[in-house]
């Protein structure tokens, strides 16, 4: 029986405040709203948290955006470094090809020229250079050429071509 009396009570109070509600409601709004100063602190140091935490948010914006125009301007700077450098290897290697058949030709020269000749012109060429020359030109032609060659100048070739020290 207890249980059918509280519920009966529970459901008075209900009915109770369901009907006089609106008046409760009203009762309600007219009373003043008092805060405590310790709730308007927190309200204020709220407030200026949420205006520091904006004004950081809008300085990282602004950063950011400058970081995605210096990555966009980098990489317009390195796709002009690699077009550069694609253009100076080309050059180099036209030069570099025209050095060759100049050295070709050259050698062509040196070839035809007699032992006797070509001995005096080699002498006052650079050790490196007679080097090379030589190494470029038939073993049969080096052997001709070497003894017109002052001996220092042969003995210093001839370490050179053979990487005697």
């Amino acid at each position: 029986m207890k249980m059918v009396v509280k519920k009966r009570i529970l459901l008075l109070v209900i009915v109770f405040f369901v009907s006089g509600s609106g008046i409760f409601l009203l009762k309600a709004a007219d009373l003043p709203v008092t805060i405590s100063p310790e709730t308007i602190e927190k309200s204020v140091a709220l407030q200026q948290r949420e205006e520091a935490v904006a004004a950081r948010e809008k300085t990282l914006d602004q950063r950011a955006k400058e970081l995605d125009d210096m990555k966009k301007e980098v990489d317009g700077k390195l796709e002009q470094i690699a077009a550069l450098q694609k253009d100076v290897e080309e050059k180099l290697a036209a030069i570099k090809q025209e050095q060759d058949a100049s050295f070709k030709n050259l050698i062509k020269v040196y070839s035809a020229m007699s032992p006797s000749k070509l001995g005096p012109l080699l002498n006052q060429m650079t050790d490196d250079n007679v080097a090379k020359v030589l190494r470029a030109m038939k073993a049969e032609q080096v052997a001709l050429i070497i003894p017109k060659l002052d001996s220092e100048k042969a003995v210093k070739v001839s370490r050179l071509l053979g990487r005697f020290e």
